[in-house]
């Protein structure tokens, strides 16, 4: 390895070690309680440092964006992979997305704080794009014509999004658990519900 390439490696050690600071600091004391300062302390570098790697908090916060939604795509990706029963993929996909979740809850917290701005994210697109995918094979291998493919992966996401954010505040009787068992039951309703339409 010549002296660039080891540079270029330090440097991208020293960004990812930013990153971990700054997602620890927010799962101790919330998102809200990260600052460069904070950051810097954590790895005990100058505050004036870190801006050699980020030009401010926000471009810190991004980058944790990214790198969620790139982990979401490949966990979702993996298990779309793994099955090749068109229904049971989807509730394999929503299983993996849920799991993610669980065990990235705080990156989860900042991944989804974007006000309406996710649809502009290559990598938050590519994660629906593995939901419109599996939707489409469904309804191709089952013979049902889907007449607005958008339509129906928002209302997948928005049935895994919002029993993961009431199973966080904590309003599904039975905790997790639970909740995970209801987002089988409600693809599955889904699926049931979409074969039922195309038939009218």
């Amino acid at each position: 390895m010549g002296p660039k390439q080891r540079r270029e490696r330090e440097r991208q050690a020293t960004q990812q070690a930013i990153l971990q600071a700054a997602l620890e600091i927010a799962s101790e004391d919330g998102w809200q309680a990260v600052t460069i300062r904070r950051v810097a302390e954590r790895i005990e570098y100058s505050p004036s440092a870190i801006y050699k790697y980020f030009e401010d908090k926000e471009a810190i916060l991004f980058a944790l964006l990214l790198q969620g939604f790139q982990q979401a795509v490949m966990a979702l990706e993996h298990a779309s992979a793994q099955e090749h029963d068109p229904s049971v993929r989807l509730l394999q996909i929503a299983a993996a997305y849920w799991d993610f979740v669980w065990h990235h809850t705080t990156l989860y917290q900042l991944m989804f704080d974007l006000k309406g701005t996710i649809h502009e994210i290559k990598e938050a697109k590519a994660a629906f794009q593995v939901l419109r995918t599996a939707i489409e094979e469904w309804g191709k291998s089952n013979g049902v014509k889907i007449a607005d493919l958008d339509a129906s992966v928002e209302i997948l996401w928005a049935t895994m999004h919002g029993l993961i954010a009431l199973t966080m505040a904590e309003y599904i009787p039975g905790g997790p658990t639970r909740a995970k068992e209801l987002l089988s039951q409600a693809v599955n309703n889904l699926l049931v519900a979409w074969k039922a339409s195309s038939h009218l």
